[in-house]
């Protein structure tokens, strides 16, 4: 019964986030305390209230509420199976993408993500979140620090033959030398993509951001 009363306060605190975000917010919170249980239903309570919170600190533009909560659901979620826990901090990352001003905050909370995986042993976990934070540095224009980045998660994706990681970085690597105008580089680091890609299932936006870049290098010979 408790549980199908906090599914209950869950949807409930969805529908007031909006114009009630405190009675909501305390919603979450009081469901958060009681952490996400042995059962199924209880961890996705928890679960469920947690990317509530979150979306509800992204729609109000709370970029520092969020990234305390990012922080604080970190020793929670080591108890979580794997694959469960790389799902969950993917998802609260990317609730920062829509708000204003929050490049730095993203950085600083990807660079505690990924120290946290590493702490872990989640090597999966910190290779994404790595790949994550090329693309930030990329936005900031810190393109020497993504090189930097680049470079070391090649020669580890290459040497574990992860293949699908593999054209994603060798993709931003075509872009950071795309951008700092050494058109040669990006087009070889995307030749290396596409054949990265032809050995393994491509999603179809990754190959849609492979023809984007494939387009943009062939205007640059005019």
């Amino acid at each position: 019964m408790a549980q199908q009363d906090n599914a209950a306060r869950i949807a409930e605190a969805k529908k007031q986030a909006k114009d009630h975000p405190q009675q909501a917010e305390q919603t979450f919170k009081s469901i958060l305390e009681q952490g996400p249980g042995k059962s199924d239903a209880a961890a996705r309570d928890y679960e469920n209230a947690l990317m509530g919170l979150g979306e509800l600190y992204r729609d109000h533009r709370r970029t520092n509420d969020l990234a305390e909560l990012v922080q604080q659901t970190k020793a929670v979620l080591s108890s979580l199976a794997k694959a469960k826990t790389a799902k969950l901090v993917r998802q609260l990352l990317d609730l920062f993408t829509p708000i204003p001003d929050s490049l730095e905050t993203q950085i600083s909370v990807t660079k505690s993500c990924i120290d946290w995986a590493v702490q872990e042993r989640r090597g999966f976990l910190r290779q994404n979140l790595e790949t994550r934070l090329v693309s930030l540095y990329m936005q900031k224009q810190s393109y020497y620090e993504s090189l930097t980045l680049i470079n070391r998660l090649l020669k580890e994706l290459k040497r574990l033959d992860d293949k699908l990681v593999l054209v994603e970085v060798q993709l931003l690597e075509s872009r950071v030398y795309h951008a700092l105008g050494n058109v040669p580089k990006g087009r070889a680091a995307l030749t290396s993509a596409r054949t990265s890609a032809a050995s393994v299932y491509c999603p179809p936006l990754l190959q849609a951001n492979l023809d984007m870049q494939s387009g943009m290098l062939h205007a640059e010979d005019g």
